[in-house]
Parts: structure tokens; C-alpha cells; sequence
């Protein structure tokens, strides 16, 4: 018998080789990658949604005369008269009376925009 066949029956009679199932980790680590993504999806859709309600908001606020200089984190009111006319004030609905339909509260943020102020329930 030559050297090369020795080598080759060798082989042959050697230890079984198993391949393990890498179907259930390639399984468990794409259920992984799902559900990061997933959760990741779910966080921009709701950062989407805030930003497109901040938009509108500040929208809605750009509808309203402002005849004053507003200052950073100061709250605003928000009314309109019964002619129409829309306004910001620093009147509280409280001490405005019922003369004026209230609007909502408002809050100049330090960035320039407006922030929709959301009374506590308390």
C-alpha cells in the first residue's frame, strides 16, 4: 500500500464529524433582528406623529394675532372673539371671563416654536 492510500483510509476510518443545526440559532438571532427593528419602527412612527402635531399645532398658532414681544417659556392663551378675530393673550381663561372662545394654552419654546400646553388632571 502506498503512502498516499495509508493516508486517505485514515480519513475514512476517523471520528464522525456532526454538523450542528445552525438553522435554530440563524432562527433565534433573525427573531431577534425582527423584533429590534420592529421596536425601532414603533419609536419613529411615534416620534414621526409628534412632530407632525407639533407642526399643525404651531400652524394653528400662526392663526393667531400676536401684538406683543413674546418671551421663552411663557405661557399663552389662545382666543378668538365672537367677530372672528384670533389673539394670544396673557389672560388666563379664568380672568378673561366668557366673552372670548378659548382656543387652548400655549408655551413659546426655548427653540422658537410653540409647545401645546396640556392641563394636569390632578
Amino acid at each position: 500500500m502506498g503512502r498516499n492510500e495509508q493516508s486517505f483510509l485514515m480519513e475514512i476510518a476517523g471520528p464522525k464529524i456532526e454538523v450542528p443545526d445552525l438553522l435554530r440559532f440563524e432562527d433565534a438571532r433573525n427573531h431577534s433582528l425582527s423584533n429590534k427593528i420592529m421596536s425601532r419602527l414603533k419609536d419613529l412612527e411615534r416620534e414621526y406623529n409628534e412632530l407632525v402635531d407639533l407642526q399643525r399645532w404651531n400652524q394653528f398658532v400662526e392663526g393667531f394675532q400676536i401684538n406683543f414681544q413674546t418671551r421663552l417659556n411663557q405661557d399663552y392663551y389662545l382666543y378668538e372673539s365672537s367677530s372672528g378675530r384670533k389673539f394670544l393673550s396673557l389672560i388666563s381663561p379664568t380672568e378673561m371671563g366668557v366673552t372670548y372662545t378659548f382656543h387652548g394654552r400655549t408655551r413659546l419654546h426655548s427653540d422658537g416654536y410653540f409647545v401645546k400646553v396640556v392641563e394636569q388632571q390632578g
